[in-house]
């Protein structure tokens, strides 16, 4: 199976992007009927409706923050002028003898409650409901960046019926590996990790399939972590898809299809006290250099990737892993992992406010010592002279 991706650079594509751009810029303020009026106006009879359709729908959901705007909860409006209009029954538009109560008479004495106009409170009556939302905040990207989205977002519908995924990831930067098995934990993905920082990996991403029937739900995680994917520089990927017919159809993509990712770069470190620490040991002449999250750790199922890694200037090489989060499962999967890696260069920081002492790491390997706020270079290093081995780093 292949999507039917657009050429980004093609003249009509660009233009058509750039118009709807300008159209969300316009209907800023304005309610999402207004602004789906002013879109359907646009389409007309074009025989690119899809496309368009499609653009327009990544712009509402990726750019676009609707509000409700009203002078009370709708609900509230609702109830109290119906406990009115119930009470006042018949209510007309125009008054006679017999029907003198009015819908206007009405708004007004609700208005007067609300001290307000009775035009807003006729408003606030639906103003929850989806079409009458706002459009507050428009984020117009580049014409060129809408329309590689709308390519991604092709692929990733390819995903939706997903039964498993293959992927073959090479001649990355360590950190573009931790990135994408982040991802992988982030979006829940059921996974076998093979292989080494040199030769790359082969990860499987089991599907549905595996709990029994066929979810769209786990699907669409499939399909939310391709962009992560993306961020790599070489990769390779096949997805087993499940067709409606009930075959199975195969959905190859690699990154020369040039598809480009809509997700950010994780930043360089986790927290502040990372940086802190980093900023402050490079100002040390310890003759240790400082990298950041370069050795992968294989574990077979998953993968450890400590927070630093050192080399020494006479070849000596250690790794430091901090450990400062504080969540039940968080520590006990940080413990089990540091006494599975078996990495006696290791040096573990432990924050002194978790709920953990010395001996929940009476097994892990290395040097562990316990730091309050901030974490001294200068007990690092310590540490590091003894813990440093006469060896490159392993993974």
């Amino acid at each position: 199976l292949y999507p039917r991706y657009i050429k980004t650079d093609a003249h009509r594509f660009l233009t058509m992007a750039e118009e709807l751009i300008a159209i969300y810029n316009e209907y800023q303020g304005k309610t999402r009927r207004e602004l789906t009026d002013a879109l359907e106006r646009y389409a007309d009879d074009s025989t690119d409706y899809r496309i368009q359709r499609g653009l327009a729908k990544l712009l509402s959901d990726d750019r676009c923050e609707f509000m409700e705007r009203s002078i009370a909860p709708s609900a509230e409006i609702r109830r109290r002028l119906f406990t009115l209009a119930r009470e006042n029954h018949p209510v007309v538009l125009h008054p006679d003898l017999i029907h003198p109560v009015t819908k206007d008479e009405l708004l007004q004495e609700v208005a007067r409650e609300y001290k307000t106009e009775s035009e807003q409170i006729a408003w606030a009556l639906y103003a929850d409901l989806s079409e009458n939302h706002i459009l507050t905040r428009f984020d117009p990207p580049t014409p060129y960046w809408l329309l590689q989205r709308y390519n991604v977002a092709l692929a990733q519908a390819m995903l939706y019926r997903c039964i498993g995924m293959k992927l073959s990831v090479f001649r990355n930067i360590p950190s573009r590996y931790k990135q994408l098995f982040k991802f992988i934990k982030f979006y829940q993905l059921m996974h076998a990790i093979q292989g080494d920082l040199d030769s790359g990996y082969e990860i499987l991403l089991d599907g549905p399939v595996s709990m029994f029937r066929l979810s769209q739900k786990y699907g669409l995680q499939l399909a939310v972590f391709l962009p992560a994917l993306l961020l790599c520089t070489r990769w390779k990927m096949e997805a087993e898809i499940a067709m409606p017919d009930g075959n199975r159809r195969f959905f190859p993509l690699d990154e020369r299809a040039g598809l480009i990712s809509h997700y950010r770069d994780s930043t360089m470190y986790d927290s502040l006290l990372e940086r802190t620490f980093a900023e402050r040991f490079v100002e040390i002449d310890s003759g240790w250099e400082i990298e950041r999250e370069v050795a992968i750790i294989n574990l077979k199922e998953t993968v450890f990737i400590p927070d630093f890694a050192f080399r020494h200037t006479d070849g000596r090489t250690a790794l430091l892993e901090i450990v400062g989060f504080w969540r039940p499962d968080y520590l006990e999967k940080k413990i089990r992992k540091l006494k599975q890696s078996g990495r006696e260069d290791m040096v573990v920081a432990v924050s002194a406010n978790l709920n953990v002492g010395e001996e929940d790491f009476k097994d892990v390997p290395g040097s562990v010592f316990f730091f309050k706020n901030r974490i001294n270079p200068q007990e690092v290093i310590t540490r590091l002279e003894q813990e440093g081995r006469d060896a490159t780093l392993e993974t």
